[in-house]
């Protein structure tokens, strides 16, 4: 494995027993990155604090993007995503997006998102290279068109985007969770092997 940093970016949770916003980033990843260095993303440390310590990013899921769930903890995630994005972007650096991650980056590359049945806690069925895989799924807004500077990688049969990639950028965007899966599937080593190639040390 390459000698590499990824940072993450967490779910943000609010307590209900007494006010308290609350980081979290699941066990899953730390299984899923287990012979990868990573740094968990504070949203209370600036991201240029970071900066020189990391090589890629990864959007964790959690949490509904603020223009679809007008609340305080996504404008939070919002803000700082948004803020990556950019960095990532003018440095060429690797961004990979899952689920609520995926969405954000179509969103800001101008697609546009749905809600659509189906997609809540089951397996799916997508086509990715032609061929029809199953993997998890667990949002509540799917991807039905995605902005010009992206191209669709897998598709789900309702049409919706599961995955996708930027034209020009290390960037990429996946709908299901790479990191519930108890054995890897193909579509999801096929985009996490490709992700990792971008990564340059």
């Amino acid at each position: 494995m390459k000698n590499i940093t990824i940072g993450i970016t967490q779910r943000l949770e609010k307590n209900s027993s007494y006010y308290e916003i609350r980081e979290c980033l699941s066990l899953e990843w730390g299984k899923f990155l287990r012979d990868i260095d990573f740094i968990p993303l504070s949203y209370s440390i600036p991201f240029k604090k970071y900066q020189h310590r990391i090589q890629a990013v990864i959007f964790s899921g959690g949490n509904d993007l603020y223009k679809l769930n007008n609340n305080e903890l996504s404008h939070i995630r919002d803000n700082y995503e948004k803020e990556i994005i950019k960095y990532c972007i003018n440095t060429n650096t690797p961004l990979l997006g899952i689920c609520r991650g995926a969405q954000i980056l179509s969103d800001y590359f101008n697609s546009t998102l749905n809600p659509l049945p189906n997609h809540i806690a089951i397996n799916h069925d997508i086509v990715l290279e032609s061929r029809i895989y199953s993997v998890n799924s667990y949002h509540n807004f799917c991807i039905t068109r995605l902005g010009s500077d992206l191209l669709p990688l897998a598709i789900a049969k309702d049409g919706s985007i599961e995955a996708f990639k930027h034209s020009k950028l290390p960037i990429f965007g996946i709908m299901w969770h790479i990191e519930r899966e108890k054995i890897q599937t193909l579509p999801s080593k096929i985009i996490w092997e490709n992700f990792l190639k971008e990564i340059k040390i």
